[in-house]
C-alpha cells in the first residue's frame, strides 16, 4: 500500500512539470509566432497570396479586321477571361507643398507643379467620333463613359479630370473625380454645362475604394446621367448639343486651355468610350463584370483602354495614349 501511495503521489505531482515546460514552450517561441503572423498579414495586404488570375497587359483585345471604326465583323481576341489587371495606373498623389508651390499656367500642375501626372490621346477627336455617321455603327446620338476608380482623397485640387476634353467655356466633355471644396466644377461638363455632384456639400466619389462610374448623354432628349457603381445619383436634361471640337482628349487629368493641368488624386482601370448611351441594363452589365471586364457594344467602341501597364487602346481604332510621369503597379488595392 505505501509503495502504491508514492507511485500515484509520483504521478500526480508529473502534471505541474509538464504545465511549466508547455509554458516555456510558448515562451519561447511565442515572439517568433508573432512575428510570423505580422509578415503573413503584411504580405496579404500587398496581395502577395492572390490567387486570382491576372490578365497580362494586351492579352485581350478588339479585333476589326476591315480597320479601324469599321463595325463589320468585329469582336474580341486573346485571353479575354481574367480576374483582375496586372498593373493598375496612378496619376497621385501630390504633395500639399508640391500643390501649393507655384504659380498656376504655363503647362503646371496645380499650384505650379511641374511634374503632372496625364495621358494624352492625340488621335481622338470628337467631332470625328460622335458625330459622323460613317464612324462606327452610329445609332443614338450621343457618348458613354466608364471607368474603375480608386480615389485617395482631396489633395488641395479641384476639378481633378478622369476623362475629357480642354474644358472650354462653349465646347468640350469632361468627367471629373473630384470638384473641389466648394464644387469649382460639376461631376460631368457637356459643351458649357455641368451636371451637378450628389448634393451641395458633396463634391465627390467614394474614395479609398475602387469604384465603377459611368457617364451617358442622350444627344436626342439632351438627358446626361452619372452613376456610382451601379446607382445613378444625378441626372440633368439639357438642351440637346453636337459635338464639333478638335480639343483632344486626355486621361486621369483636367487640361485646361491655359496649361494648367489638375491630376486626379488616384488611380484608373478599365476607361471605355462609346459614340452612344449605353442603357442602364448594359451598364449593369459591365458594373457586374468587375474592373477587368471587357466593353460590350464594339460596334459602337470608339475607345478601349484598360491602362493595365500602358496607354493603349485595345478598341482597334488606334487611339494609342502619350503617358507623362504615369506610374503602373503591380501592387495595388483589391476591388
Amino acid at each position: 500500500m505505501p509503495k502504491r501511495t508514492a507511485r500515484a503521489h509520483k504521478r500526480k505531482s508529473k502534471a505541474p512539470v509538464e504545465s511549466q515546460g508547455a509554458m516555456e514552450y510558448l515562451m519561447t517561441y511565442a515572439w517568433a509566432i508573432l512575428v510570423i503572423a505580422i509578415v503573413l498579414a503584411v504580405l496579404f495586404s500587398l496581395n502577395m497570396f492572390s490567387f486570382n488570375v491576372r490578365t497580362q497587359p494586351g492579352a485581350c483585345q478588339v479585333i476589326r479586321p476591315l480597320g479601324p471604326y469599321n463595325p463589320t465583323d468585329v469582336g474580341l481576341q486573346g485571353e479575354c477571361s481574367g480576374s483582375l489587371p496586372e498593373y493598375a495606373s496612378s496619376f497621385g498623389t501630390l504633395s500639399m507643398s508640391e500643390l501649393n508651390g507655384g504659380s498656376s499656367g504655363n503647362g503646371k500642375g496645380y499650384g505650379g507643379v511641374s511634374y503632372p501626372k496625364y495621358i494624352l490621346l492625340p488621335n481622338l477627336n470628337i467631332g470625328n467620333e460622335f458625330s459622323n455617321p460613317n464612324y462606327l455603327g452610329y445609332s443614338s446620338p450621343g457618348f458613354t463613359i466608364t471607368a474603375w476608380v480608386y480615389w485617395y482623397g482631396p489633395d488641395g485640387a479641384p476639378c481633378q479630370g478622369i476623362m475629357g476634353t480642354n474644358p472650354s467655356p462653349s465646347s468640350g466633355i469632361a468627367l471629373y473625380g473630384y470638384g473641389g471644396n466648394n464644387g469649382a466644377c460639376g461631376v460631368l461638363w457637356i459643351n458649357g454645362s455641368y451636371v451637378k455632384w450628389k448634393s451641395a456639400t458633396n463634391y465627390s466619389f467614394i474614395e479609398n475604394k475602387w469604384i465603377f462610374i459611368a457617364a451617358t448623354y442622350n444627344q436626342s432628349n439632351g438627358t446626361a446621367t452619372v452613376y456610382e457603381n451601379n446607382s445613378a445619383f444625378s441626372t440633368v436634361v439639357l438642351s440637346p448639343r453636337s459635338f464639333q471640337t478638335t480639343n483632344s482628349f486626355s486621361l486621369g487629368a483636367t487640361i485646361f486651355p491655359n496649361g494648367d493641368i489638375y491630376p486626379l488624386n488616384g488611380m484608373i482601370s478599365n476607361v471605355q468610350l462609346y459614340n452612344t448611351p449605353l442603357s442602364t441594363q448594359e451598364l449593369t452589365g459591365l458594373y457586374s463584370e468587375g474592373i477587368d471586364g471587357t466593353p460590350l457594344r464594339l460596334q459602337n467602341l470608339i475607345g478601349w483602354w484598360p491602362l493595365n501597364g500602358n496607354a493603349n487602346d485595345y478598341s482597334g481604332n488606334n487611339n494609342d495614349g502619350v503617358a507623362t510621369n504615369v506610374s503602373f503597379y503591380s501592387t495595388y488595392p483589391l476591388p
